[in-house]
């Protein structure tokens, strides 16, 4: 069997309205689409652009294609190998790993379709029922606190058990009063996870700004400071006692690994579609897993799913909820997944599972 076409192209999809996080603010979510197929079959792999997508739709073009083109589907290492290499003048990181993490992607969905079977089950299932957080608490432009606590509010009273918020864009006194007025309306049973996107500029900054946020119980400080700066990732881990969750702006097993071996994090938040892909994913977890180091992917549930299910150092899956606005893949699938009392059960059909609406994907492409 060969891969018999190779297709990429790229949408994008305007927020209902625009919303912030400590570093940039967000008006539309811009994607990567890849195709994939062999044996009649098609695989589909996506990942998410950050106004990228077209550059890395040229890179499908120049780089990826002919690595592709009558190549054996299940030969996803050495495939996987040669486009890292083919990359390593393009970029490494960043949209080149994007990238090849959809084509990855692909390549599974393809697989599963191939067999018949969820991607978990080729793994191998270890959970079929996981605890997902609702994310939420952006800052949006006249928001006031009692909107705040009326957004997180609606989370809980959808039955999630686990919320996050953003912090790091206000003053830490502001931050402090939004989580107080938070915690306050949620109570002590609720865990209240924080993002900070590496919106503090340093550890003395990130460090007195978690000591007044610590009197609240955050769950975890996410991202602290910029993800490049693991020396002082270190230092806010050692310094705080809120656990320190990071990784999903990291690629490749290789900058994972420097996470636990610098003890810069207690929680990686591998991303599927920025890692390298569910084969690189994987590598990622099972390393981990060697520390009971637990695993809470970024984003992108209708893919993580399906890989948490496959690993016994889980901890939570992000699921958006519609009325939060900010994740629009959601647009484009006639299926989409849904959370019960903050649970939600991995699709069971081959491959992702993904229904995919053409006509949807259509009206977005650029």
């Amino acid at each position: 069997m060969k891969i018999k076409r190779v297709t990429a192209y790229a949408i994008s999809i305007p927020l209902p309205e625009p919303v912030a996080d400590a570093v940039r603010l967000i008006s539309q979510r811009d994607h990567l689409i890849v195709e994939i197929e062999a044996g009649g079959v098609t695989g589909t792999g996506f990942s998410l652009g950050y106004d990228g997508s077209k550059a890395m739709v040229e890179l499908v073009d120049a780089l990826y294609r002919g690595v592709l083109l009558n190549a054996d589907p299940f030969d996803s290492g050495r495939l996987w190998d040669e486009m890292y290499r083919l990359s390593i003048q393009a970029g490494r990181r960043g949209a080149a790993l994007r990238t090849i993490s959809a084509i990855d992607i692909a390549l599974w969905d393809l697989r599963g379709k191939l067999f018949g079977r969820p991607v978990m089950e080729l793994l191998g299932v270890h959970s079929r029922k996981l605890r997902c957080y609702a994310t939420g608490g952006y800052y949006r432009k006249g928001f006031t606190l009692d909107e705040l606590v009326r957004e997180v509010q609606g989370y809980v009273e959808a039955g999630f058990t686990a919320v996050k918020m953003k912090v790091g864009k206000m003053s830490a006194a502001e931050d402090a009063a939004r989580m107080k007025a938070v915690r306050k309306a949620v109570g002590d049973e609720v865990d209240l996870l924080l993002d900070a996107n590496g919106g503090w500029p340093n550890a003395p900054v990130a460090i007195a700004a978690m000591r007044r946020l610590e009197e609240y119980r955050p769950y975890w400080i996410e991202e602290p400071v910029r993800a490049d700066n693991l020396t002082a990732m270190r230092e806010i881990a050692a310094a705080i006692q809120t656990p320190v969750a990071t990784g999903e702006l990291e690629s490749t097993r290789w900058a994972f690994a420097q996470l636990i071996e610098q003890r810069a994090a207690a929680i990686l938040q591998p991303d599927a579609t920025v890692v390298g892909g569910v084969s690189e994913w994987m590598q990622v977890a099972h390393m981990a897993a060697a520390f009971d180091v637990p695993i809470a992917p970024h984003y992108n549930w209708d893919i993580h799913t399906q890989l948490c299910a496959a690993i016994p150092n889980w901890l939570f899956v992000e699921y958006f909820m519609a009325s939060s606005g900010v994740k629009m893949l959601d647009k484009l699938i006639r299926n989409p997944m849904t959370v019960i009392e903050g649970w939600v059960e991995p699709r069971t059909g081959p491959g992702f599972g993904i229904d995919w609406n053409q006509e949807e994907i259509n009206r977005h492409r650029i």
